[in-house]
């Protein structure tokens, strides 16, 4: 167990990143880049049995914050410790797909176990975001609150080519999807292009720039670092949906593949005051699918959030859970 941006990560945690085939978001690098971001410690957990990695965990110590400082020391102040994924909203576990039911509970305890050997009574409770189903049980313990938070949309490929999902969507929205996908191409300012990376600066901006639309005024969160856009653009499995007008960038969409799926991660567009188009928000939801069936990938995970908007592109919506409790 260790703060990554104190400590070196472990050597298990990478192995299993590697051998699970889990997109650069659970990275070490990556997450020790996301971790300056927090106000709280981070931390990051591999529980081995023997050689073998069998769970990672990921979270921060929410408690009191100063939000002049982005990053606290390790003398945190007393809070919940909540599991989740950052800077997004993804679980911030993964078991080894060979754990049965009680193996899962094992790992679970040997990392809360360490937990509160590193920080004692300033843990308060262990809250666990975005939950699937089959893992419920793992980590609710005794008398843990359950509850159910926004589903995940989820589009599982069942599609030999592009127009076949263009049919198959749902009616109602068939027919709207279409004008999104002509207006887009009809606009001779409008270029779009699968990038490799993009401009480090100006992808944490038009991403910051999302964030500010989308949360209370009253709620500081620091941006987004250029260098963890670096690291997404040094990773070979992650692209990147861009929308250009000329060579100014208006709009980008994140791709990462793993070979077997696709996960969708930060989004970020001008604003319609300085050159953003209306229509290219549910256009990159159409690129990405059109992406999957054309590499023959399993699923798309769209990400949480909009899950109204994103159920028009025949997704599934996938049941998740808070789990928080001592």
């Amino acid at each position: 167990m260790v703060d990554p941006v104190t400590e070196p990560i472990p050597y298990a945690w990478d192995a299993f990143v590697k051998e699970e085939s889990l997109p650069v978001l659970w990275h070490g690098r990556t997450l020790a880049t996301a971790s300056w971001l927090g106000q709280t410690p981070s931390v990051l957990c591999a529980v081995t049995d023997g050689p073998r990695t069998v769970a990672l965990f990921f979270g921060r110590l929410q408690g009191l914050s100063d939000p002049r400082r982005y990053h606290a020391p390790a003398e945190a102040a007393p809070g919940f410790f909540e599991c989740r994924l950052y800077p997004g909203s993804l679980a911030g576990y993964r078991f080894d797909e060979r754990l049965d039911a009680a193996g899962q509970a094992a790992a679970v305890a040997a990392f809360e176990s360490a937990l509160r050997a590193r920080f004692g009574r300033r843990v308060a409770g262990v809250a666990y975001r975005h939950v699937a189903p089959e893992h419920v049980a793992a980590v609710r313990g005794r008398n843990r609150l359950v509850r159910p938070v926004q589903p995940e949309p989820v589009l599982y490929n069942r599609w030999s080519d592009p127009g076949q999902y263009r049919a198959e969507l749902p009616g109602k929205w068939r027919s709207q999807l279409r004008k999104v996908q002509a207006t887009v191409a009809a606009d001779p300012t409008l270029s779009v292009r699968l990038c490799p990376e993009v401009p480090e600066r100006e992808a944490t901006r038009l991403v910051q720039q999302i964030g500010r639309r989308h949360r209370p005024w009253w709620l500081i969160r620091p941006p987004i670092p250029e260098s963890y856009f670096r690291v997404l653009n040094e990773d070979p499995g992650t692209e990147f949906v861009c929308y250009f007008s000329g060579e100014r960038l208006l709009a980008l969409s994140t791709v990462h593949d793993t070979g077997t799926e696709l996960q969708m991660s930060h989004w970020g567009s001008r604003d319609r005051t300085d050159g953003g188009r209306q229509n290219i928000y549910f256009d990159q939801f159409l690129r990405v699918a059109d992406l999957m069936i054309d590499r023959g990938r399993a699923l798309t995970r769209f990400g949480k959030g909009m899950t109204e908007i994103k159920a028009r592109f025949a997704t599934t919506q996938e049941s998740r859970f808070l789990v928080a409790g001592r």
